[in-house]
């Protein structure tokens, strides 16, 4: 992940999180989250999903940092775990969420999910309002990650015409014309 989709991440995570009204354990893992102690984010955010009457949506978002901490330590599976925990507890559905979930899935080589999560993503962006819309650059990288997903399921039919549409609208992308090759 770039450096400018890292911050990106940790400003809309910390955003949510602060603006859930956090306190305590929720606000601890923010400010962990904030200056990189992922661990201790992790172990904050894990204190704060299970306090006794926590407002559901403070729940969604120390799920979603929990989430976070776990994508930034590497640990994928705890992270996707997480981040549909979130959802679940009613956490804002947006592109950047989707993609987090399609990214984690790929790592663990669950493709089949991580293409849902990933085509969900994709869905979300082309429905958004001009205010709302998501980054174009996230959406290449969705766009590129769901060719990857449909290969390694061997649905190669639609890998191919995802891989055209692709290149048609990224011509520059020398790593997708040699994945077209490939297709081919």
């Amino acid at each position: 992940m770039t450096g400018i989709k890292r911050k990106l991440l940790f400003i809309l995570s910390v955003s949510m999180i602060l603006l859930s009204g956090c306190a305590g354990s929720l606000k601890d893992g923010a400010d962990a989250l904030e200056t990189g102690n992922y661990e201790e984010a992790a172990e904050a955010f894990g204190q704060a999903v299970s306090e006794e009457g926590a407002a559901a949506e403070d729940v969604a978002a120390a799920y979603r940092g929990l989430g976070t901490a776990n994508y930034e330590l590497g640990k994928y599976a705890e992270a996707l775990e997480a981040f549909e925990n979130a959802v679940d507890n009613g956490a804002d559905q947006t592109v950047q969420l989707y993609n987090l979930m399609g990214v984690c899935a790929m790592q663990t080589e669950d493709y089949a999910k991580g293409l849902e999560y990933i085509q969900a993503g994709l869905t979300l962006a082309d429905s958004a309002s001009e205010e709302e819309s998501a980054d174009a650059g996230l959406v290449r990288e969705m766009e590129y990650n769901e060719i990857v997903c449909l290969e390694r399921q061997a649905q190669w039919e639609s890998a191919k015409e995802k891989i055209a549409a692709y290149t048609a609208k990224y011509p520059d992308d020398e790593a997708a014309q040699k994945e077209a090759e490939f297709l081919q």
